[in-house]
């Protein structure tokens, strides 16, 4: 009888974390479609740009991207979690190099959007995350130079180039 309770609540506990995952995952879906949408907004708009140059073969491409983006957002929106997964799940059958791949490439520019976010967000600004923080010294002071040599006479050290 003691087994049987137990099954019951891990069978209840793994439906609760099912629930919850599908819930994260509705929601990462949902803001995934909203921010493809936003792309191709922009895409639209850099082709009206462009149009507005006298630049229509290039124009007629980028609205072909931001087509296929739009179609993109709304196949993701109707999906709903599983069928997604269940997509994934085939796709990684048939093609599994390209899914690792895929996958691979995925995380890391997750990880790069995740990292340079929590970076602006320490320092509260824009500023571009590899600029090296100010270390409080000045620069052309009239510091010497590694390349000039004192001539302080024999036996004092030499920066020149005697490496």
């Amino acid at each position: 009888m003691n087994e049987q309770y137990s099954s019951t609540d891990s069978d209840g506990l793994m439906d609760k974390v099912r629930q919850g995952a599908t819930s994260q995952l509705s929601t990462q879906k949902t803001k995934a479609t909203d921010g493809i949408g936003t792309v191709a907004q922009a895409v639209r708009q850099a082709s009206q740009q462009l149009r507005t140059q006298q630049h229509d073969t290039i124009a007629n491409y980028v609205d072909q991207a931001a087509n296929q983006l739009e179609q993109f957002s709304t196949r993701l929106r109707d999906k709903d979690v599983s069928e997604l997964m269940r997509d994934a799940q085939q796709f990684a059958r048939r093609r599994p190099a390209v899914f690792i791949g895929s996958a691979f490439a995925i995380g890391l520019l997750g990880a790069r959007f995740l990292k340079s976010s929590r970076d602006r967000q320490a320092r509260g600004d824009g500023r571009n995350a590899y600029a090296k923080p100010s270390t409080g010294y000045r620069t052309g002071s009239g510091t010497p130079s590694m390349t000039t040599a004192p001539s302080t006479g024999p036996g004092s050290a030499s920066y020149g180039s005697e490496r």
